[in-house]
C-alpha cells in the first residue's frame, strides 16, 4: 500500500473504532439495565419466598428455575456477551491502527 491508501485505511479503522466505542457505550447501558432488571425480580422472588417459609438453602436453586427469572437472567448474559464482544472489536480497532500507524512510520523514515 502507498502512504496515502495507508492513512485512508488509518482514517476508516479509526471511524469504525470511534462507532465500536458508541456501541460499547449502548451495549453496556443496555447490560446494566438487564442486571438491574434481573436482581429486581429475583429479590422479589426471595422475599416472596421468605414471607412463605421456604427453607432458605432452597430459595437460591428456586429462582434460577423460575421461568420469568430465568428468562431476565438469559437476557442479562446475552447482553453481557455482547458488551464483552464490543469491548473486543474496540481492542481489534485499536490494534490495527498501531499496526498500520506503524508501517506509515516505517515508510516515512524510509523516505
Amino acid at each position: 500500500m502507498e502512504s496515502f491508501e495507508l492513512i485512508q485505511y488509518l482514517k476508516n479503522k479509526r471511524r469504525e473504532l470511534s462507532h465500536a466505542l458508541q456501541e460499547s457505550k449502548k451495549r453496556g447501558i443496555a447490560l446494566a439495565d438487564a442486571e438491574r432488571q434481573y436482581k429486581k425480580e429475583k429479590a422479589k422472588f426471595i422475599a416472596k419466598a421468605r414471607l412463605e417459609k421456604v427453607a432458605v438453602t432452597l430459595i437460591g436453586d428456586l429462582a434460577k428455575g423460575h421461568p420469568e427469572i430465568s428468562e431476565l437472567r438469559h437476557k442479562r448474559d446475552v447482553a453481557k456477551v455482547l458488551y464483552w464482544n464490543a469491548q473486543e472489536a474496540i481492542n481489534v480497532y485499536k490494534l490495527e491502527c498501531r499496526l498500520v500507524e506503524a508501517q506509515i512510520k516505517r515508510e516515512w523514515e524510509d523516505a
